[in-house]
């Protein structure tokens, strides 16, 4: 089950911002909140929208004085960002992917549906979300924002009006893929996931860090093997706790930290 709020404030910036905050934040530990304004990197009264969005989304940390610090999160993404411009964009993709349940519904919604006109999909979007929660919902300002930030980090496209997915969306696809539906109930194969992301992410292998953090995400359910019983399939009991899960190993393997 998603935990839908009603709706969030995302703040309508370039992703050109967002990127040169994050490289500041990580070349001055410990900035402070009008020195970020001063640089021209936030906007809006008190903390700034874009960073109580990194707040939100775990990027960055707010301490003392209003000082600015990346988090795990946060550095991983910075050590991209120096590194490799598409990757940081994947990684960032699956940030959002794991912090933002709207987030996450557009994108599988855009997977599952496209390609999709813009109109078609706010209400799509609107109507799971009310199926979900009966006081959800997504503003178009919020809708737009979303769309724009997924469109910059080339996980979708926008042509002739309809949105369609593309292969910077591939790691969160592996992640839906895995979770297949058997009638009210979600099963997690957590082989398939494994080897998709190593397919994808130069043969890292995240399964023995999943299975030993997934303790209340799921139950394993027991198949036979050839040496003995043996569990890939798991009974999802909390998909927000799977996918955070997924995402958090992804950002802790050696090869996005190297």
């Amino acid at each position: 089950m998603l935990n839908i709020q009603r709706s969030i404030p995302i703040p309508r910036i370039s992703l050109e911002k967002l990127i040169n905050y994050i490289l500041t934040v990580g070349e001055n530990p410990g900035i402070d909140c009008s020195t970020i304004k001063e640089r021209g990197l936030d906007i809006g009264k008190g903390r700034g929208d874009i960073t109580r969005f990194f707040q939100r989304i775990g990027i960055v940390e707010v301490y003392g004085n209003c000082n600015i610090k990346l988090t795990d999160a946060g550095n991983a993404l910075y050590r991209a960002l120096n590194r490799d411009v598409a990757l940081s964009k994947m990684l960032f993709h699956l940030i959002l992917y794991r912090e933002l349940p709207h987030y996450r519904l557009l994108i599988n919604t855009i997977s599952e549906e496209g390609p999709v006109s813009i109109t078609e999909l706010h209400k799509l979007i609107n109507q799971r979300m009310r199926e979900l929660s009966p006081t959800a919902w997504l503003n178009e300002v919020a809708f737009k924002a979303l769309i724009g930030l997924a469109v910059d980090l080339g996980v979708v496209e926008v042509v002739n009006g309809e949105v369609s997915i593309r292969y910077a969306a591939s790691v969160s696809e592996c992640i839906r893929r895995a979770m297949a539906p058997i009638g009210n109930q979600k099963v997690l194969r957590l082989d398939d996931l494994n080897t998709c992301i190593k397919q994808l992410l130069g043969d890292i292998d995240i399964r023995q860090s999943l299975i030993n953090n997934l303790d209340g995400c799921v139950e394993p359910i027991i198949a036979p093997g050839p040496l003995g019983p043996r569990s890939t399939y798991f009974k999802v009991l909390n998909e927000d706790c799977v996918i955070k899960q997924v995402v958090n190993s992804i950002l802790s393997a050696s090869v996005l930290n190297r």
